[in-house]
């Protein structure tokens, strides 16, 4: 008889335990790689739509002259003043941009996340608007984020003004100032602007008084009316009697000179103690590097001449608020759950038309 030769059982046992080894092997390698595909397919699909909603809300933001949220910062809303020449107002005035969560209640609560960014014309977040990203989530580091507070901003608030009906050389009509912050790293912390209108009178003052701000080494106060805050003066203190301008002693004034003498009061206590620059009639800008109680001194420029007595002397500093500025960020993420896919955009948008002229 011819042998016939074939396997035993023990050989199929190892053959099939091998191959068994390998599929598996092979069955967890393509589902890893599956898995890894649609992570990466969802992450670029929700970094997509973040960052077109970003880049919307940068370009608006950028043009617009002033920023509200109803509730202070971090804000789950803001609402923003447009001018019709902002490419993105389409007529509108006034855009806001907010957080919805994922049922649409605004603002959102806490924990129910993910949330979405809308964008709607006018004032509120409600009516029709248009949903901008989605799949927004919390952070616990900084900056942190809780119930789609998105939004931040360090901005000293509107300065308190009071006003007197004498002591002063200032006369009836409508006065602005804003208030900012420098801190030691020499960074100025914007403030907001407060109009005050004296109805009469021609020796009124104006009290400006605002609170301390953590950090501040010195606060810059800009005035005095609404079409150009200039720098008035550089304080340590929380409040600043604006008096009015000055006025010349002398009788008269020659130019050039190293000194000019003002009436005291109220002398040069409206100035900084240091350098200044001023302006008198059609004298021009003239630099002082200090001051008395009486007089400007170390003072060059100004258009030679002779200038009478009683002339008022006005602050030309160059120097304007920093303009407003608003902080994003985006912390996204499509499973929740999972944070491997969690990424963070995030911005700090100066809004360019803030700053007064």
């Amino acid at each position: 008889m011819t042998a016939q030769d074939g396997f035993t059982l023990v050989e199929m046992l190892v053959v099939l335990t091998i191959l068994g080894i390998v599929l598996a092997g092979l069955t967890v390698l393509f589902t890893g790689a599956l898995s890894s595909q649609t992570d990466q397919t969802n992450r670029a699909q929700v970094q997509q739509d973040a960052r077109l909603g970003l880049d919307r809300m940068r370009r608006e933001i950028r043009c617009a002259s002033d920023i509200t949220t109803p509730s202070g910062y971090p804000a789950s809303s803001v609402t923003i003043t447009l001018a019709s020449y902002c490419p993105t107002a389409g007529g509108a005035t006034t855009v806001t941009w907010c957080t919805k969560d994922k049922n649409g209640a605004t603002p959102p609560v806490a924990g129910a996340q993910p949330y979405t960014l809308w964008r709607y014309t006018g004032s509120t977040c409600s009516g029709t608007g248009t949903e901008w990203a989605s799949d927004l989530v919390d952070k616990t580091d900084a900056p942190a984020i809780t119930a789609g507070r998105i939004f931040d901003a360090a901005r000293l608030p509107a300065a308190s003004l009071t006003s007197a009906s004498s002591g002063g050389t200032l006369p009836s009509g409508t006065y602005s100032y804003e208030v900012s912050a420098v801190l030691s790293s020499g960074v100025e912390v914007p403030g907001t602007v407060a109009s005050l209108t004296v109805p009469s009178g021609l020796a009124n003052t104006i009290t400006v008084s605002w609170s301390l701000l953590a950090g501040a080494t010195s606060y810059n106060v800009y005035g005095r009316d609404g079409v150009s805050l200039r720098l008035l003066k550089n304080t340590t203190g929380t409040s600043y009697v604006d008096t009015g301008p000055t006025k010349l002693a002398d009788n008269p004034l020659t130019l050039p000179t190293a000194t000019i003498n003002v009436q005291n009061p109220p002398g040069t206590s409206n100035f900084n103690a240091t350098a200044n620059t001023i302006a008198f009639g059609a004298s021009g800008p003239i630099t002082c590097t200090g001051t008395t109680a009486t007089s400007f001194t170390g003072c060059t420029g100004g258009a030679p001449g002779q200038y009478p007595q009683n002339m008022p002397v006005y602050s030309a500093s160059t120097a304007r608020p920093p303009s407003a500025a608003l902080s994003v960020s985006l912390a996204l993420d499509k499973t929740p759950a999972n944070t491997a896919q969690r990424f963070v955009l995030t911005d700090s948008i100066a809004l360019r038309n803030s700053r007064p002229s």
